[in-house]
């Protein structure tokens, strides 16, 4: 992570610096830190914050152009729509500024497209890495990424891009990657799109989402990676012990 990379946000339509005292007095403030990571147009993490106004939610992306309609919004007083407490980041996850290191309660990446995609669905160190620099401990990921992108006609951008199912994640390796950059794999299933209200809709209609699409929802948790090492190379050991004792088995 590059540590002089400083934190770029979204005033109305024009990018500047978040002084570092504003976000400290911001977090402090705050009863739950949400990330929002690869947020389009932010219209999920204003959602979110306009219906938790004692969270802070930070929307990360590295188009800001899009996400100046909702920064617009936000900006209004809170009687008028306004969100004071969304702070809109110009940044990509594998070069996520310093001031962002450690500081989510929740981590959520909805319908990923470009960079963010491919490098969770083949597991890139910059992109694992990122995710979990802004995540506390015990800090959990949620994913949500619309199966349609891997029906035919598939778009440009993802072909040769392996399809991410609940059995790939592991049978690709995908899980094990995760836990070497500190993410536990705790849940991968396939749900239909209506069951994760806090997707983007504008997202879900780039992708081609309807009322058939189903979307496949990777939970994980951040844990130090030593533990996740220690705990790998235990098992062995265990396996060993009970292979001496086959009396259990009767």
């Amino acid at each position: 992570m590059n540590s002089a990379i400083g934190l770029k946000v979204l005033a109305g339509k024009k990018l500047t610096d978040l002084p570092p005292a504003e976000l400290a007095g911001a977090l402090a403030a705050a009863e739950h830190v949400l990330v929002d990571v690869g947020t389009g147009d932010a219209r999920t993490a204003y959602r979110q914050a306009v219906a938790h106004p004692e969270w802070l939610v930070i929307g990360v992306d590295p188009a800001w152009q899009r996400m100046t309609e909702t920064a617009v919004r936000a900006a209004r007083k809170p009687a008028k729509g306004g969100a004071p407490n969304l702070v809109l980041v110009n940044a990509a996850i594998e070069t996520v500024p310093a001031p962002l290191h450690g500081i989510a309660d929740a981590v959520t990446v909805l319908m990923p497209w470009g960079k963010l995609l491919r490098g969770i669905v083949s597991g890139e160190s910059d992109v694992l890495a990122g995710l979990r620099a802004v995540a506390k401990p015990g800090t959990p990921l949620e994913v949500s990424i619309g199966t349609s992108i891997w029906r035919d006609p598939i778009p440009l951008e993802i072909r040769g891009l392996p399809e991410l199912t609940p059995e790939t994640v592991g049978s690709t390796g995908l899980a094990d990657r995760m836990a070497e950059f500190g993410w536990q794999v705790t849940d991968v299933r396939l749900v239909p799109h209506t069951d994760l209200e806090t997707i983007s809709s504008s997202w879900a209609r780039r992708l081609g989402s309807g009322a058939t699409e189903t979307v496949l929802h990777l939970r994980a948790v951040a844990v130090d990676p030593r533990e996740t090492l220690r705990q790998d190379q235990a098992e062995p050991e265990s396996g060993a012990d009970g292979a001496g004792e086959p009396e259990r088995e009767a």
